[in-house]
Formats: structure tokens, C-alpha cells, sequence
């Protein structure tokens, strides 16, 4: 059977064919030189061909695919927009669909202003500043003293990370810049991890490459892993029109804020009392709006609705009736502002259980959040951690050490929330063991270690407990 090559594996081949002195890849990927070749022109080829190409290894890059360069600086950020109506979010939507960010990053701004998308984000962006990280090394001598280094030369600020989180999160993709500085003794380059405004990136479909301008007004195209850029993602090809948050989020925000907005004017127009006043027929003053008596009378009036006065005189022969609003419409506003709630909450963590049944439940901790939203969460975490391998602390170890082969790995340290169940569990299949044992010998059947290994096989014990040797009884003095 025939298979196409996937874009990954093909990229990883070519690399490797590209390599100088290479003449014999058959002990690294199970074919030969040619017919590597063969199945890069035609891209289709069997499956076991496939299946060792896919062994392939990651490319080791050497300290020359890396070039210092001056540092750029971003343009001055553009003014804030604070009035957003349906049409301009639908602009911002189909911009981000283009791939043009400056007014998507306008529109995250004024929806990160609404109270339930603000706690929404708040909720999705806390583990990244509150769970652990380490740096895991290359398992090697060499490796561990590199990555020793590294956690004093790679310099990644916690609230710049989770900047570049939230980015990330409202439009499923944010650009990491690296200021590269050589250290006071000239031996060694050490990296910064900043922030691009991402309001400055454009898409350019004519060169299938995200584009950036700079504060000289120069175009620079934006090349991940070159040792200046970071390309942070989620997804391999176009993600800002699948994974951004602010695409379905921009019109629950607009439900959200007209909602609250309508239920104020409709409280202001249900709780304000209305009168209405009736001069006397022979007076004809109901026809004289300028006439002064009736004047004064509309004005006490308004001064009882607004609740200015609470006594007032009216004219002799003068009658008022007060209305009063049965209406019970206002309850469509409360249902939308909490359903809008609920929808933020959803798209942000994959639930709305933090709201509790009426929408008001108190704070939750993060093992709680982990627990209910753990795969939004994961999928954050991973993409820092792949945007920071192979953008920052593989240049890093090839610029300073020759190549990227001992490159460290920045990664999150997930709280487990099952792992005092799991432990429960454990302890009471423990219990369980030893009760079995116990009762199988209390009736006269063998345990042998085979059957405990057995039971503890059955129960998940791992390892299987061994029994103990038991001394021989001492022979019975004669």
C-alpha cells in the first residue's frame, strides 16, 4: 500500500539528506541514500518505507543555522478603542480570519473589560504563573551542565509568559522576540524572552509567512526557531482562524455588555415611579404647556418620580395618577447576562461548572481547575513548551555550544488533581491483597509467589510485594 509523506516527516528527511559527508543513512533510518531520494521526489511510498522515515531524528542544527543580528523595536502601540458596535466586531473577526491582528488585539483589549470574559481569562491564564517549571536536560553529563547554565543565561520572565499565554489564548497564536546580549566576560550569549505586540503581525498569503513592521517602518518576516523569533501556536498551519478564542467570544462578550446594559435601563424604567397629572377641564390649562401653574405642577411631578420630594401641593380641582410598570419582561435580561456568563466560561475553560448552579459559585482553587478544565490547560502548556524548545533554548545551545544535541526543555510541572484519590485507591488495593493472602492460607490453600504476583497483577500493585523466606522449624529436641 502507498502513503503520501506527511510535511513533518518530509522536512525532518530533507535535513538530513542535506546533511555534508552524509552517504550512508541506512543505520539511521532503515533505507538507503537512494531511496530516500526516491521517495522525497515522488512523495509516495510504501508503508514500512513510511513507517522508518518517520524514525527519522530531529534535525541537530550547528551554531552557523543561527546569526546574531541587531536587535529591532516594535512600533508604539495604536490607541485603545472603547465603543465597539456588532458591525465593528464582525470587522475584527474577519481581520483575524486573515491573519491581519491589529484590530483583533482591539477587541481582545475591550472584551478583557467585561467582568465575565475578564474572570473567564483571569481562571484560563492562573496556572501559568502558579504552577511550577524545571528545566529537563539532555540525559548526559554534557547535557546537565549545560542546562545548568542555561537556568542562568535563558532569562524567561513569569508575567512575560503569561502574557504571551493570553495572547496566545484569544487569537491561538503570540510572537516571542529574544534580545540576545553577550555577558560581562564576552564568553557566552544570554537570551531574553519579550513579547512582540502581536497588533503589528500580518499574515501574507502571497508568501505563506507572518509579517511584521518595525519602529523604522521596516517589513521583517517573522522565521520561528531563527534565534530571534518565537512563534507560539496552536496548530500547525493557519491556527488563528480555528483555536482563537475571540472568535466565538467577541459576540458573547456583545450579548453580555448590551445585556447589562438593557437590564439597567429596563430597572431605571421598572422602578422609577411615573405620574400623570390632569388640570381641570375649566381651567383650559391643558392646552398651555407655557402656562406657569401647570409648569410647576410637571415639575413636582418629576421631583415625587426622582424621589427629589416627598410632599408637594397641587393645583385645586387637579387629579394625578400614578402608574406602575406589572411587567415581568425584565427577566429576559437576567437569563442573557447569565447564560453570556456561562458561554464565556466555555469557551475560555472548556466549562461553566466554576459558576455553580445559579452562576455565583466563590473561587475555586487550581487543583479544582485542573480537574474540570485540564486539557485547555495542557494544550497551553504544550505550546509554550514546543515554542520554547525549539525558538529559544535550541539556539541558545547551538549559538554557545556548537550545535543543539544537549538542548535543555522548559516544562510545567501538571498537578496531578486525581492523585489523592489515586493514592486511596493504592492503599485500599494493598489492604485487599493482604486480606486475600491471608484468608487463602487460614483455609489450607498454597501461596506461592507466583499467586501473589497474580493478585497483585489483578489489584495494579506494582511491583508485586515478595513473600518473605520462611526459616525451617526446629527440629524437636530428642
Amino acid at each position: 500500500m502507498n502513503v503520501t509523506l506527511d510535511p513533518d516527516t518530509v522536512t525532518a528527511v530533507e535535513s538530513l539528506v542535506a546533511q555534508r559527508g552524509l552517504r550512508d543513512t541506512s543505520r539511521v533510518t532503515g533505507v538507503s541514500l537512494a531511496t530516500l531520494r526516491r521517495a522525497l521526489a515522488g512523495r509516495k511510498v510504501n508503508t514500512h518505507t513510511a513507517e522508518a522515515l518517520r524514525r527519522v531524528p530531529p534535525r541537530v542544527r550547528k551554531a552557523r543555522d543561527f546569526v546574531r543580528v541587531p536587535r529591532i523595536v516594535a512600533p508604539r502601540p495604536r490607541e485603545t478603542a472603547t465603543s465597539w458596535t456588532l458591525a465593528a466586531i464582525r470587522a475584527a473577526i474577519d481581520a483575524q480570519m486573515r491573519g491581519n491582528f491589529a484590530l483583533p488585539v482591539r477587541l481582545a483589549e475591550a472584551m478583557s473589560r467585561d467582568d465575565a470574559v475578564f474572570n473567564a481569562r483571569a481562571n484560563r491564564n492562573a496556572p501559568i504563573s502558579a504552577v511550577a517549571t524545571r528545566l529537563d536536560p539532555h540525559d548526559s553529563s554534557r547535557g546537565r551542565a549545560i542546562a545548568a547554565r542555561a537556568a542562568v543565561s535563558v532569562q524567561i520572565d513569569r508575567t512575560v509568559l503569561a502574557d504571551i499565554a493570553m495572547t496566545l489564548v484569544d487569537h491561538a497564536v503570540a510572537i516571542g522576540y529574544v534580545e540576545q546580549d553577550a555577558n560581562d566576560a564576552g564568553t557566552r550569549i544570554d537570551f531574553r524572552l519579550t513579547e512582540w505586540p502581536l497588533e503589528h503581525v500580518r499574515y501574507n498569503a502571497s508568501r505563506d509567512a507572518l509579517e511584521t513592521t518595525t519602529a523604522d517602518g521596516e517589513i521583517v518576516t517573522i522565521t520561528h526557531g531563527d534565534g530571534r523569533w518565537i512563534m507560539f501556536r496552536r496548530g500547525a498551519r493557519l491556527p488563528w482562524r480555528r483555536g482563537a478564542c475571540i472568535l466565538p467570544g467577541g459576540f458573547v462578550w456583545a450579548g453580555h455588555a448590551d445585556g447589562v446594559s438593557d437590564w439597567q435601563s429596563s430597572s431605571r424604567a421598572h422602578g422609577l415611579a411615573k405620574f400623570v397629572g390632569e388640570m381641570p377641564e375649566a381651567s383650559g390649562l391643558n392646552d398651555d404647556e407655557d402656562d406657569p401653574v401647570a409648569v410647576a405642577f410637571a415639575q413636582a411631578m418629576h421631583d415625587l418620580a426622582e424621589g427629589e420630594k416627598s410632599v408637594t401641593i397641587k393645583p385645586y380641582g387637579a387629579s394625578v395618577e400614578m402608574l406602575a410598570n406589572l411587567s415581568s419582561a425584565w427577566q429576559v435580561f437576567s437569563e442573557n447576562v447569565v447564560s453570556r456568563e456561562k458561554a464565556a466560561a466555555r469557551i475560555y475553560l472548556g466549562t461553566d461548572a466554576i459558576l455553580g448552579s445559579t452562576g455565583g459559585a466563590p473561587g475555586i482553587d487550581i487543583a479544582a481547575l485542573f480537574k474540570m478544565a485540564s486539557t485547555k490547560f495542557q494544550s497551553d502548556f504544550e505550546a509554550l513548551e514546543a515554542g520554547l524548545l525549539s525558538g529559544m533554548y535550541e539556539p541558545w545551545t547551538a549559538m554557545n555550544y556548537g550545535d543543539t544535541r544537549y538542548a535543555c526543555a522548559f516544562r510545567f510541572l501538571v498537578p496531578d488533581p486525581d492523585r489523592d484519590a489515586k493514592r486511596a485507591e493504592l492503599a485500599a488495593n494493598h489492604e485487599r491483597l493482604a486480606v486475600t493472602i491471608e484468608r487463602r492460607r487460614a483455609v489450607g490453600l498454597a501461596v506461592t509467589q507466583d499467586v501473589v504476583d497474580a493478585l497483585a497483577a489483578e489489584l495494579g500493585i506494582e511491583p508485586a510485594p515478595r513473600l518473605a523466606d520462611v526459616a525451617p522449624a526446629p527440629a524437636a529436641a530428642s
